[in-house]
C-alpha cells in the first residue's frame, strides 16, 4: 500500500490512502467455524499467526 502526499491543498498538505478494497461474499457462513475459516483464509496471515487466530476466535 502506498501513501501518496497532496500538495494542491496548501499549507501542511495531506495524505491520499487508497480505497478499501470490498469482496463480496458469495452465501452466508453456515457457522461460526465456517466464518472464522472463510476470515482466516482471507487475511493473507501467516498460517503460524492464523492458527492462533483460530484458536483464539473459537474459544
Amino acid at each position: 500500500m502506498t501513501i501518496e502526499p497532496v500538495t494542491e491543498l496548501g499549507n501542511g498538505g495531506a495524505l491520499r490512502l487508497p480505497r478499501a478494497r470490498v469482496v463480496p461474499l458469495s452465501a452466508p457462513p453456515s457457522s461460526y467455524t465456517a466464518a472464522v475459516e472463510r476470515y482466516l483464509t482471507g487475511a493473507g496471515i501467516a498460517e503460524s499467526s492464523a492458527r492462533i487466530y483460530r484458536i483464539s476466535l473459537t474459544t
